[in-house]
Order: structure tokens, then C-alpha cells, then sequence
């Protein structure tokens, strides 16, 4: 399985979680209206996979209890389609802090072996209401998912936490300059932002990414910046970005 459908395999997994009938068409055709043509391919197929488990569940639901052990094999395959509870598990270790770290690094650990499974775990967590949780998901989904992770991880550059913005775009970066082109736009507005911090964030990795683009503005920064911290986090950046257009 291509990490293209991994992921969105996870998202209509997501989807169908929380919704059927009619909100759940409606849900499906608005996720079509944000993939390019390729990627819509892959969600006919991802859709097609998913009917054809349904209509088995239907003829195992007609054959009611033939079979020994029925409800409990049906109930299981259920859950593994439509919930992974290891969400969960991976939640409390992140919560838990440092009394964690050993139970979330095994939790990463089988995440890393089954990019599948990662992709529904990580797509739920991406929604989860503790901002900690959702700070973590960027730089684990790169970890497990490679390229596979940035539609998901591009949607939290929106998130309305700046850790979590801050990490996913960190994310995306650190995965090379093509799957980090995308937020370039939004790290060079953020060079214009009210918060010195946000203003930081977005030189340190318009610089990693080396987007020379925006040399001219950091070095503006490095001259002008009324903070020290500031300016000296702009010469850096702009020392990087020289050196990526020499």
C-alpha cells in the first residue's frame, strides 16, 4: 500500500468513525473537492476497498449466527476498520510527561512498523483536544510516514496552537524543500506577524528550507530588529540562506 493511500485511507476511516448516511457522502465529496486528480484516483479505490469489506460484513450479518464464534469475529474486524485504540494508549504516555517517555517510544516504535496503522492513529490524534497530543503528531507522522505524513501534517500548520503550527511546520521541513513548498507562503507572512516569536520561528525555517526568497527580508530584520535575540536570529537565517545562494 502506497503512503498516498495510507493516509487517505485513514481519513475516510476517520470519517466514517463519526458519520453515515448522507453527512457522510457529503463528507467524502468535500475531501474529493481538496485532492488533486491522482489523489482522487486513489480515493475511488480507498472507497471501492471499503464497500467491498462492507458488503462481506452485510452477508456475515445474513448468516446471522451460522458460524461459531460470529459476533466476536465480526465485532473485532469492525473495530480494526473503523478504531485503533492505540490512540489512546499513545495519548496518556504523552500526557503522562516524563513518566511516559518509555511507554510512548515503544508506542512510536510499533507506529514506525505498520504505516497503516499509523496513519489512522495519527489522524485521530491530530484532532485530539490536548494541545501536548496534538504537538507531538507532526514530528512522529514524519518519523513513521516519511512523505506519506503531509496532507495531514499540512493541515496542522493551521492548527490554533502555535506549538502545534510551529511542529508541523518544523515537520515538513525537515522532510526536504519539495514537500515544505507548500507553507512557504505562510512562514514569509509570518516574517510580518505581531509576535517576535512567530516572527523567529518563521526565519529559523524559511532558512532551513532555503527559501532565498525571503533573504531580503530577514536581512532587514538582522539590521533593523528593535530585540537582540531577534536580530541575531535573523543574521543566522540570512547567513544560511546566503550561503544556499552562493
Amino acid at each position: 500500500m502506497s503512503p498516498a493511500e495510507q493516509e487517505i485511507g485513514a481519513r475516510v476511516d476517520a470519517l466514517a468513525q463519526t458519520l453515515e448516511g448522507e453527512e457522510f457522502v457529503a463528507a467524502v465529496r468535500r475531501l474529493a473537492e481538496g485532492l488533486d486528480t491522482d489523489e482522487r484516483a486513489v480515493l475511488q479505490e480507498v472507497l471501492l476497498e471499503r464497500a467491498a469489506e462492507e458488503e462481506d460484513l452485510r452477508r456475515a450479518v445474513r448468516r446471522r449466527f451460522a458460524e461459531k464464534g460470529w459476533t466476536r469475529r465480526t465485532l473485532a474486524r469492525l473495530e480494526r476498520l473503523w478504531r485503533d485504540d492505540r490512540a489512546d494508549a499513545v495519548a496518556a504516555a504523552i500526557q503522562a510527561g516524563p513518566d511516559g517517555a518509555e511507554a510512548l517510544a515503544e508506542e512510536l516504535d510499533v507506529l514506525r512498523r505498520n504505516p497503516g496503522r499509523a496513519a489512522l492513529v495519527l489522524d485521530e490524534l491530530s484532532r485530539h483536544g490536548d494541545d501536548r497530543v496534538r504537538a507531538w503528531v507532526p514530528g512522529a507522522a514524519a518519523e513513521a510516514l516519511g512523505d506519506g505524513c503531509s496532507r495531514l501534517v499540512l493541515s496542522m500548520t493551521r492548527d490554533r496552537d502555535p506549538r502545534v503550527r510551529d511542529a508541523a511546520v518544523s515537520a515538513l521541513v525537515g522532510l526536504g524543500p519539495e514537500v515544505a513548498r507548500p507553507v512557504l507562503p505562510s512562514l514569509r507572512r509570518r516574517l510580518h506577524s505581531s509576535s517576535v516569536a512567530e516572527r523567529i520561528s518563521a526565519m529559523q525555517a524559511l532558512a532551513d528550507a532555503g527559501d532565498v526568497t525571503a533573504l531580503g527580508v530577514i536581512e532587514d530584520r538582522a539590521a533593523s530588529a528593535e530585540l537582540p535575540e531577534e536580530r541575531d536570529a535573523a543574521h543566522l537565517a540570512a547567513v544560511a540562506l546566503r550561503e544556499r545562494s552562493a
